[in-house]
């Protein structure tokens, strides 16, 4: 516990040291919880990495009254049922979509206004990528259009793992900023 309290202050030191303790302490065990509730290897990771993320990011305003260990497994169950719940509004959204796509109420592919949307979206996700600083947009590219994984995006720029981490969620959170308007 003692050893705990000090990671807290660390981190809201602001010390990559307490920040670095948590990934290398704690990340897979994480994982492996946050896998339990959504049987998803990627977005396990995801989910853990937003939650270090929001620690780090909350820092000034942290206030742990537990073990550091309860303090994460707690957060990334709550983050991992979020998720869950996110994902089951948008697969009903989808399915009642595609039942009025099926009964010929609603026909996305020659509805102008879909399709101006849809023109308009494409060019505000490249925009918003473009607008990225160029080793985040490298690093995002190459995770999500050639599907490779955190490790091998490392390898092939010479940064750790961590270092991916960050640019894929300093990426997807300045594209949730610029597109929110979207979703």
């Amino acid at each position: 516990m003692e050893q705990d309290s000090e990671i807290v202050k660390g981190l809201k030191a602001g010390q990559d040291a307490a920040y670095r303790h948590l990934y290398e302490h704690h990340y897979k065990a994480l994982c492996t919880v946050a896998f339990e509730y959504v049987n998803d290897r990627l977005a396990s990771e995801m989910i853990v990495s937003d939650v270090i993320f929001a620690i780090w990011q909350n820092r000034n305003y942290l206030e742990i009254n537990t073990s550091l260990r309860s303090y994460l497994v707690k957060s990334v169950r709550n983050r991992s049922l979020n998720y869950l719940a996110q994902a089951e509004r948008q697969e009903t959204l989808r399915q009642h979509i595609g039942k009025e796509i099926e009964t010929g109420q609603m026909d996305d592919s020659d509805n102008p206004l879909t399709q101006l949307i849809e023109k308009e979206l494409d060019k505000k996700i490249n925009d918003s990528i473009e607008a990225l600083s160029e080793q985040t947009r490298k690093i995002f590219c190459m995770s999500r259009f050639d599907n490779l994984k955190y490790e091998e995006i490392a390898d092939k720029t010479g940064v750790s793992v961590d270092v991916v981490k960050y640019h894929i969620k300093s990426a997807l959170a300045r594209l949730r900023i610029s597109l929110k308007e979207y979703f």
